[in-house]
């Protein structure tokens, strides 16, 4: 009875882990929004469209936030953990990385060197956005949800180096 109870209350412990953490990304991407936001409303009040933004290098620069945010959630969130595991959070950040991070700032960098900007790289622009949302929304609220769970407990990772 006393294992159930435990069993119980880990599960409970780690959904309340995971709902902070949704918050806390959703908290983040608001914040990462919030300038594109205002950008879009000058943007229409000078009398250009909504989508105008699309053309601009803010969404690049959107984007590369969006990833190395993705990267330190991935990275804290595996700080506390049990080396058995370490190859995974290695494989994702480099996967953010290359291709996530570097082609939002290679576009970013077309952006500010091209003129007039090719439908193509605004087209580009926007879905490496949306896959940066998509990215932070995924690996960023497991990694912050594992980094509640283990802030406070640093777990047995270098048994074999003497103290």
């Amino acid at each position: 009875m006393i294992k159930d109870t435990f069993i119980a209350g880990d599960v409970l412990t780690h959904k309340t882990h995971r709902k902070a953490a949704i918050y806390a990304i959703l908290g983040d991407l608001l914040f990462i929004v919030l300038p594109l936001v205002v950008i879009a409303i000058v943007d229409v009040s000078v009398g250009r469209s909504i989508f105008a933004i699309i053309e601009s290098p803010e969404l690049s620069f959107g984007s590369a936030v969006l990833f190395g945010q993705t990267i330190i959630k991935v990275v804290s969130g595996f700080a506390h953990t049990k080396p058995s595991g370490a190859e995974q959070p290695i494989f994702i950040i480099a996967l953010i990385i290359v291709f996530g991070l570097v082609p939002s700032l290679v576009v970013l960098a077309l952006l500010l060197s091209i003129t007039p900007v090719p439908h193509d790289l605004q087209l580009a622009q926007a879905c490496i956005f949306g896959l940066g949302i998509f990215t932070l929304l995924f690996f960023g609220i497991q990694g912050h949800a594992l980094s509640l769970r283990y802030s406070g407990k640093q777990l047995d990772r270098h048994t074999d180096f003497p103290s």
